[in-house]
């Protein structure tokens, strides 16, 4: 397959996707990933494509929610690193509030030590992952998001109004450098703004790649919340 017919049918697969890893495109054109890198980078330069989170999205997908799975391998090792720092806030019998973000979804590996949680959430891949474990786990109910993988709109806006927890861990796509936290998705601002209000404690995991950024919806400022975990210092710290 020549370079041309082969970036056409990237465009295809995302047309029909919205987006893809550059694994799952090498396997569908069956080419080396090195080749679907360099084809990616050309469709970029072009202005057709947006290299995210470990993948690849349509130009016009780009301000849109970015599916968990591209999401997750994207900064790993910061994630990881932020998502420990979070766990250490958690104390024996505390109840939280955990969002869809891959970032916090990594914390549960750090909780094991923690007895009697009840841990609150509309992230479906927590239940996948550890419903077997220890946690006393609960379900806001909701709409299934397939791009999120987690469980949106009134009912389980009206979930989370009617519960309170200690602590709240979230994240999102962008924290300007004055400190405006804002994402892309509309349901999933929704439902933080309601945990920030029904959660003693709150606290934004966010690594360096979202800082200076911003996205359409406003989800809150960090002066509404306790504290922000970063892997690096924030602006408003050199002051």
């Amino acid at each position: 397959m020549i370079q041309f017919e082969r970036q056409e049918k990237i465009i295809a697969i995302l047309e029909r996707k919205k987006s893809a890893s550059v694994r799952e495109l090498s396997r569908e054109l069956f080419t080396s990933e090195a080749s679907i890198r360099r084809d990616i980078e050309a469709l970029e330069n072009r202005g057709l494509v947006k290299r995210v989170y470990g993948g690849v999205l349509l130009s016009r997908y780009q301000n849109g929610s970015v599916p968990i799975d591209l999401r997750d391998g994207d900064h790993s090792a910061a994630k990881e690193e932020i998502a420990r720092r979070a766990a250490e806030l958690v104390q024996d019998g505390d109840t939280i509030f955990l969002d869809a973000s891959s970032t916090v979804r990594r914390m549960m590996k750090y909780l094991g030590r923690r007895k009697h949680l009840k841990i609150i959430t509309h992230n479906l891949k927590i239940f996948e992952e550890y419903g077997g474990s220890n946690f006393e786990l609960f379900c806001t109910g909701g709409t299934y998001s397939t791009v999120e993988q987690t469980l949106v709109g009134p009912a389980a806006e009206a979930y989370l109004r009617a519960v309170s927890a200690d602590l709240l861990f979230f994240s999102s796509q962008a924290i300007t450098e004055e400190g405006e936290i804002t994402d892309s998705s509309e349901d999933e601002t929704s439902l933080r703004r309601i945990m920030i209000a029904r959660s003693a404690r709150q606290y934004f995991l966010c690594d360096d790649s979202k800082i200076g950024e911003r996205r359409m919806f406003s989800v809150c400022h960090k002066n509404d919340i306790t504290d922000v975990v970063c892997n690096v210092p924030l602006p408003w710290e050199a002051d």
